[in-house]
């Protein structure tokens, strides 16, 4: 229950970011936050990561969020430990934040063309891909997946050498 909670406080945060973002700039617009290193610049991503463009599958691109999302909450139901469900709950709240841009898209009365983001940093011309909050809680969960497992694995090997 308390990861379901959690997984909707991401969802709603990143949705509201998106919202703000959507009706106080126009598209393409860009705002300084931390000088030219950390600006919002508002663009509607009709691609997945790092700009590639999927728009003539988005109907696939759907299907296989969804698929992957209901896959994930199988195997986050199914771990003992809780500190293992933290990152599957970042991954899955992004995941259905930008699932919902996603499904936007398909209703014309609500003016999307893509996924909404607006996180951009770098240095002068040099600059990371545009990207939202969703796929912040993507990046984390997934990272802290790697160094969990990466744990796990190295302690099991240490206590499997002592028996």
């Amino acid at each position: 229950m308390q990861s379901t909670i959690f997984i909707a406080l991401l969802v709603f945060i990143d949705q509201l970011t998106k919202l703000l973002v959507k009706f106080n700039l126009s598209i393409y617009q860009k705002v300084d936050i931390l000088g030219s290193f950390l600006r919002f610049t508002y663009v509607e991503n009709q691609g997945i990561a790092f700009g590639i463009d999927t728009s003539r599958f988005h109907i696939f691109v759907i299907f296989l969020t969804v698929l992957a999302i209901i896959a994930l909450l199988y195997y986050k139901k199914n771990l003992s430990l809780e500190y293992e469900k933290i990152p599957l709950i970042l991954i899955i709240g992004g995941a259905i934040g930008n699932a919902i841009d996603r499904i936007l898209v398909l209703v014309p009365s609500f003016n999307y063309f893509g996924v909404i983001d607006f996180i951009d940093i770098g240095f002068g011309y040099y600059r990371w891909f545009i990207f939202n909050l969703a796929d912040t809680f993507i990046t984390i969960g997934v990272i802290l997946y790697f160094i969990l497992q990466y744990k796990f694995n190295k302690e099991y090997n240490a206590t499997s050498r002592n028996i």
